[in-house]
């Protein structure tokens, strides 16, 4: 789905890039990997607003920087106080998640050294190794692996052999 798709109910007569812009900048900031404006916003914003879900995806900035694979400003949001293992309301997804669907492999990582929880299941049940799977990122199955994510829990509904 496409952000103006998402977003177009949300506020009527704005579009998706100027909602962004307005009203959520960190967001827009993690999208286009402007670091400069990420860490000016920071030392702007009150510590609340790192933890913001956007109106098209219910993404907080984290969400955003691990999705687009943008590993410094994801190192400076969790620097400014966000939260590695924050969930979404809507879908209960951790940057974990999104890092892994995005196939941002070093996005990954990084989360895991962090102290991200790999394991955690998202509203469906599904965790990022299910994720990485669904977007076919074998570097993202591969660290998810070789840091102890577990591979042979199932998913909600389903039962195991």
């Amino acid at each position: 789905m496409s952000a103006a798709g998402a977003g177009a109910g949300v506020e009527a007569g704005f579009s998706s890039e100027e909602l962004l812009s307005l009203r959520f900048p960190l967001h827009r900031a993690c999208r286009d990997g402007d670091l400069a404006t990420l860490c000016s916003l920071l030392q702007q914003t009150p510590h609340a607003h790192l933890a913001s879900e956007d109106s098209f995806y219910g993404w907080t900035p984290v969400h955003w920087a691990a999705h687009f694979g943008k590993l410094e400003c994801l190192v400076q949001l969790v620097r400014a106080g966000a939260t590695l293992n924050v969930s979404t309301t809507r879908y209960a997804q951790t940057p974990a998640h999104i890092a892994a669907f995005g196939g941002h492999p070093q996005c990954l990582v990084w989360l895991i050294q962090a102290g991200a929880n790999i394991n955690k299941p998202d509203c469906e049940g599904e965790t990022p190794i299910h994720k990485a799977a669904r977007s076919g990122s074998l570097e993202c199955i591969s660290a998810l692996v070789a840091n102890g994510a577990h591979v042979d829990n199932p998913r909600k509904g389903e039962h195991s052999i």
